[in-house]
């Protein structure tokens, strides 16, 4: 059986961003553990605003589009812009329309994390994640993560902070798991019967 797949999708656009920073932790915690990854940073989702009407699509959507398709778990990283998470992912998520055939995210585990000074305005903007990839039949894990602004990454994407440490692992490892359960032997995308339902837990 494949490798499970990790769509890692970030949405900030800020030199040195913390929430970049973390993405890439669950990254390279999801590749040790023999996950194949693919990380959508910030700079790759600067799309045109989504309009339902328009037929064409750039090079950045179609990237963004087949790394959510192809995966089995997504993680998803923001920064907290004024209580909600950024504009830049909120789009993002918008053009996963395109996804709408085969069933948005139905069938992927789902973690979300974001950044604030402000714990308040941080898990409003988490729970706005949240409720965002629901919405798109994302089956979100227990574990979601508010990262405070400053923390410090090492450019070997480890963290300083060993509780930010310890609740990024659970959030990355929740992925990892409920995407093996999940899956049950099948391609993303494609019903699971009663019987690959089973098998998979």
């Amino acid at each position: 059986m494949r490798p499970i797949r990790i769509a890692a999708v970030g949405g900030s656009l800020r030199s040195g961003s913390v929430s970049e920073a973390a993405l890439k932790y669950c990254a390279a915690r999801a590749r040790r553990a023999g996950a194949e990854v693919t990380v959508v940073r910030g700079p790759e989702l600067i799309l045109p605003p989504y309009d339902p009407d328009s037929g064409a699509r750039t090079v950045g959507e179609r990237h963004l589009l087949a790394a959510l398709h192809g995966a089995d778990g997504v993680v998803l990283a923001s920064p907290t812009y004024h209580g909600g998470m950024s504009g830049l992912l909120k789009n993002a998520l918008d053009h996963t329309e395109a996804l709408a055939a085969d069933g948005y995210l139905d069938g992927r585990s789902v973690g979300c994390l974001t950044v604030a000074w402000n714990e308040v305005a941080g898990a409003a903007a988490l729970s706005a994640l949240r409720t965002s990839a629901q919405a798109l039949r994302g089956w979100t894990v227990p574990m979601g993560v508010v990262v405070q602004a400053g923390t410090e990454f090492t450019p070997d994407d480890t963290c300083h902070d060993p509780r930010t440490t310890r609740r990024l692992d659970i959030l990355t490892d929740q992925v990892l798991d409920f995407a093996h359960m999940r899956r049950g032997g099948r391609e993303p995308g494609v019903p699971a019967t009663a019987t690959a339902v089973g098998a998979g837990l």
